[in-house]
């Protein structure tokens, strides 16, 4: 989801030994946890089933696992061949895919393979592999007091990340430097990564194949797609991170991913080292009702709301499809996450928990600490009263683009009439230029109507808007009358502007700028006062933590912040609801049983006919059942992120790509259970039954040291 671009500008000191105390159970069960690589205890992972060492996971300066887990895009992927070759999951790939795909040549609906490294395309999924990390809470937090207000505090922390990445850099120029936030206000980590921006695209099964199941499917088990895809990292010929050319050459990773086609059975012990997002378990009780009552609900509305609208306007299109593709399947995605989110809240006794521990927490705080969580709640409640008015400007921005035209027209007009010298101007119409080109894109003028009608009735609660009621006309009529002939609902004039005279679409008129300037005041006031409430939220929450740490007396772990994390378990069977139990696996049979049942269980007869093959090779089949497996399901502790980890067992070797969750396991991000949190992934052998079969790539099974 783009930024609200209009509404925003682009004492404690614990040291690690103190704070990254985690300690796994002994016990053969999974634990809850998304393990900081400096968490993990041998002797116990080994009790449970690892056979490594924690230094062949992770090793500062030496080649260790953690050299072949990447992190690709917005996802997770892992290096299979000494020639940068990355395996990850379709779904990761597939908005880049659809960009490079036309009606005439489809490779969304075909799939992709790339038949030599010459014929293998840039795709937007940056590479990322982590060097090196360490603990620079102090630095970060130096000048810090707790008596500072909540502002000054936020600017401190930010100008103190400022100046360590900054000096980091210097010393570290030809890495990527970032320091992640692990605990609110407490404790800071500083993370070195090489950056590899070439990368291209080796092999994409058919959507039918790697989308199999569509949106039906999505967030459930049992699951029966391909779920992967492959693309492959290039750097300069000097072996250094370079931007695309045809000069570059295959990245050779320090460490690779071997195979285990041997498969897996029930019970077995399996690991995921991956860059899992954001979770909120240490959040208060108070935002989780936040969650509950507002936001998630406001967001899935809208997301499904406009979706169906893409949906309808594309239906019978094949050019409007691939062009809305993209956006489609990233907000479904949301979209069905945030309504397990919803069920599961409803489900659990989470959020009840969370306010019994409070109370309990409250009865054991300190003198000094009595006021936090009752100043969280008032908060909070204040945050819950301009929710829906903030995300209504919030989806105008992101989802109207003649609006976002308009105020990026209008921001960078402002700056431009107060520009003096020659060079400045210049400089500012080639920034605006930039912006516009980036983020404008109209596919359905009628659309953009719809959208403008919907969020203007919201942010006015149903009333018209002073322009139109200055009209004495309805909002709809001066919609029409007005917006639906505007020039920023013209691609064809913004687009020949930009390009001949962008100084002309700065200065021009727009009905679309004149909305802006009503909006502008109120939407900067929901922001600002929304900002200073986060602020002040982030400010106490440092003392909220060291309660709850007081309070749980054991395992306090960093929620997942998209820095790389282990997670554990087994192969698992569940039950997610009443009299209904869900076993491990899914076979090729189960394919075919739902093909063409549903539109989302399309399986035209150019790809049925290839996984029909009469004489399946050993290699492929399942040796209790015989059966090809498809997807397998296991309790580790995964969110998003974790789309394209390598599903790795007691050795360290390959044996599938995690995808997914299941429904109940959407609640993940707030809490796990090893009674609903289930993750999916596609097993391995599936993954070479496709290359070999429907992919016809015998020459990148070779590459990964499978002869057939």
């Amino acid at each position: 989801m783009k930024a609200f671009k209009m509404l925003s500008k682009r004492a404690l000191m614990p040291t690690i030994a103190l704070l990254f105390i985690g300690i796994i159970s002994s016990s053969h069960k999974a634990d809850e946890g998304m393990f900081p690589l400096n968490y993990l205890d041998e002797t116990s992972l080994q009790k449970a089933g690892l056979r490594l060492t924690t230094k062949q996971l992770f090793a500062p300066g030496e080649v260790s696992l953690a050299n072949a887990l990447v992190k690709v895009g917005g996802c997770s992927g892992s290096f299979i061949s000494s020639e940068g070759l990355i395996i990850t999951n379709h779904h990761c790939v597939y908005g880049g895919v659809a960009d490079l795909s036309t009606a005439s040549n489809n490779y969304l609906e075909n799939g992709f393979v790339a038949g030599t490294k010459n014929q293998e395309l840039p795709i937007q999924m940056p590479c990322r592999i982590t060097q090196s990390f360490e603990d620079v809470s102090a630095q970060v937090l130096e000048g810090v007091s707790s008596n500072m207000n909540a502002a000054d505090r936020a600017a401190k922390i930010a100008g103190n990340i400022k100046t360590t990445i900054e000096l980091e850099r210097q010393k570290s120029p030809d890495l990527s430097i970032e320091i992640s936030e692990m605990f609110v206000g407490r404790s800071y980590m500083l993370f070195r990564y090489l950056l590899i921006p070439d990368v291209r695209i080796v092999y994409a099964p058919p959507v039918t194949i790697g989308q199999f199941g569509g949106d039906l499917d999505n967030w459930e088990w049992p699951r029966h797609n391909g779920d992967f895809s492959m693309v492959r990292a290039y750097v300069g010929p000097d072996g250094k991170p370079a931007k695309y050319s045809k000069n570059n050459v295959p990245y050779q990773p320090k460490k690779h991913l071997k195979i285990n086609a041997n498969g897996t059975k029930e019970g077995d012990f399996i690991f995921i080292m991956g860059y899992p997002g954001r979770t909120f378990r240490h959040e208060s009780a108070p935002y989780l009702k936040f969650q509950q009552e507002k936001q998630l609900p406001i967001i899935q509305q809208w997301y499904g709301w406009y979706i169906k609208q893409m949906k309808n306007l594309s239906e019978g299109n094949d050019a409007k499809f691939l062009a809305f593709a993209k956006e489609i399947q990233s907000l479904e995605n949301v979209e069905k996450n945030y309504r397990g989110k919803m069920q599961g809240l409803k489900r659990t006794n989470l959020l009840a928990e969370k306010q019994q521990d409070e109370e309990a927490m409250q009865q054991l705080s300190k003198d000094e600490q009595k006021n936090v969580i009752p100043r969280l709640q008032e908060l909070w409640k204040l945050k819950t009263a301009i929710a829906d008015q903030r995300y209504s400007y919030m989806f105008l921005t992101n989802n109207s683009a003649p609006f976002y035209a308009a105020q990026t027209i209008r921001q960078y007009r402002k700056v431009y009439q107060k520009a003096t010298q020659k060079e400045q101007k210049q400089k500012i119409v080639s920034d605006f230029t930039k912006a516009i080109f980036q983020e404008y894109t109209i596919v359905d003028r009628n659309l953009e109507i719809m959208v403008l009608k919907e969020l203007l009735l919201k942010i006015n609660k149903g009333k018209h808007t002073k322009i139109a009621s200055n009209g004495k006309m309805d909002l709809g009529g001066w919609i029409s009358e007005h917006l639906s002939k505007d020039k920023l609902l013209d691609t064809g004039y913004v687009f020949k502007a930009l390009r001949k005279k962008p100084e002309a679409l700065l200065n021009y008129q727009s009905h679309f700028t004149k909305l802006y300037d009503e909006l502008e005041p109120e939407a900067i006031g929901l922001e600002t006062q929304w900002n200073q409430i986060d602020q002040q939220i982030k400010a106490i929450m440092p003392v909220y933590l060291e309660m709850k740490q007081a309070y749980k007396q054991g395992q306090f772990i960093p929620d997942a912040n998209s820095t790389l994390r282990f997670t554990y378990g087994y192969i698992k069977r569940y039950k997610p609801n009443d009299a209904e139990i869900h076993l491990p696996y899914t076979t090729l049979n189960g394919v075919f049983e739902k093909a063409n049942t549903a539109p989302d269980y399309r399986l035209p007869s150019s790809v049925a006919d290839n996984l029909k093959i009469k004489e399946i090779p050993s290699v492929f089949k399942d040796k209790e059942t015989g059966e090809v497996v498809v997807a397998f399901l296991y309790n580790l502790d995964t969110t998003g992120g974790n789309s394209g980890s390598a599903v790795l067992d007691a050795e360290g070797n390959l044996i599938g790509v995690n995808f997914d969750r299941s429904f109940t396991a959407t609640i993940n991000d707030y809490a796990w259970n090893d009674r609903y949190s289930r993750s999916i992934g596609c097993d391995i052998r599936y993954v070479l039954f496709v290359l070999k079969y429907v992919g016809k790539a015998d020459h990148i099974l070779s590459e990964i040291g499978i002869n057939l």
